[in-house]
């Protein structure tokens, strides 16, 4: 099957960590968003290792999203700190702002506790 013919598959599951999602103001799909970023960009096969490069469109059919829900969360998200856009690439990852509230919290880092 050629890659154009392939179909973006939906996301299995996101575990939603909700209190720095309500404290940061997300919606559950900006969270999704910014959630498949952050895996995405950590990819150890990936080629432009630490960045999401695909389509935001893509990001969008994998939560069964429209395409501007998908620009409007990651607008949001980049306006919120939490993810940042290489200028020239259009490249997207997620920040330490990211790791610190979402992240580190997933892990239990003794201050979140």
């Amino acid at each position: 099957m050629s890659e154009k013919n392939k179909k973006t598959e939906l996301a299995d599951y996101t575990t939603i960590k909700h209190h720095p999602r309500v404290k940061y103001e997300l919606s559950n799909n900006d969270y999704c968003i910014a959630n498949a970023i952050y895996h995405l960009s950590n990819n150890p096969d990936s080629i432009f290792k630490g960045w999401y490069h695909g389509k935001v469109e893509t990001l969008g059919k994998m939560f069964d999203l429209s395409r501007a829900s998908a620009y409007n969360s990651i607008t949001k998200l980049i306006e919120k700190k939490l993810v940042e856009k290489n200028a020239e690439s259009g490249f997207l990852k997620t920040t330490k702002l990211w790791w610190d509230e979402f992240v580190n919290f997933e892990i239990g880092h003794p201050s979140k506790i």
